[in-house]
């Protein structure tokens, strides 16, 4: 049996937080949009490899509890010590505050950590646990 977890997040800026996502090797599953506002994403998927994803909405407003935004941590594992470096690059480019520079780790793999314009905190590694 294959276990899968879907972090779900919230977002201020839909285009912004796509577009990192896609940056990371996100690829669109699915994005049901607001009818009377198309800038309103109510519900997507974004699948990364097989069995990994995240789900996320725009925030609504509504006083509900899934409207609080940042604070979230996502660790994104990538195939290769190159596609770390590269993605730093990227990522610093995009405008993202860099946490952690990248650097070689003693547990193996490499890695960095930076914070999205919502404040969730991202880490991007080769390391692909024990």
């Amino acid at each position: 049996m294959t276990t899968t977890v879907f972090p779900a997040m919230r977002t201020t800026d839909a285009a912004a937080t796509t577009a990192l996502l896609v940056t990371l090797g996100f690829t669109e599953r699915l994005i049901i949009r607001d009818e009377a506002d198309p800038e309103i994403i109510v519900h997507a998927e974004y699948a990364l490899g097989e069995t990994g994803g995240i789900m996320l909405g725009s925030v609504r407003n509504d006083g509900s509890a899934l409207d609080s935004v940042g604070g979230n941590s996502i660790y994104v594992v990538v195939d290769t010590e190159r596609e770390v470096d590269r993605l730093y690059e990227e990522v610093i480019d995009m405008g993202h505050a860099i946490v952690r520079p990248v650097a070689t780790q003693p547990h193996g793999g490499r890695e960095f950590d930076f914070r999205d314009h919502d404040g969730n905190s991202w880490g991007v590694g080769s390391y692909r646990g024990a």
